[in-house]
């Protein structure tokens, strides 16, 4: 009998003390990477910078003229009322005979029972 020997198992059995184990290769960053980094996180700054500010409403303006509507107000008269009656239930103290005046204007100085009356 005749013994071969398989050169694979000799070169793959380890060897002790005549060689060190090579380390992987460190892949390098390119620029692209760091910069990329270098915006997201300069993002996260901003976003925690900016975010308390909208939250607080420090960038909050005072809205325009145009952009504010005013409800108007208005009362339903109900049997017995004048607008002597309807100027003291909206002005419960001072001179009202101004405010009568405008009532009269904007309404009319007749007034039905069930009439929707604008209040200034």
């Amino acid at each position: 009998m005749t013994a071969t020997i398989d050169p694979l198992l000799i070169s793959a059995s380890p060897r002790r003390g005549t060689a060190r184990q090579a380390r992987p290769a460190r892949q390098v960053t390119s620029q692209a990477t760091y910069r990329r980094r270098r915006m997201v996180v300069a993002a996260i700054a901003v976003f925690a910078v900016a975010s308390p500010l909208f939250v607080t409403g420090a960038f909050a303006t005072e809205p325009s003229a145009q952009l504010i509507q005013t409800v108007p107000r208005t009362h339903v008269v109900e049997a017995g009322q004048t607008l002597w009656s309807i100027a003291r239930l909206y002005m419960p103290t001072g001179n009202i005979s101004e405010f009568v005046s405008e009532l009269a204007r904007m309404n009319g100085v007749d007034i039905e029972v069930g009439q929707i009356i604008r209040i200034p």
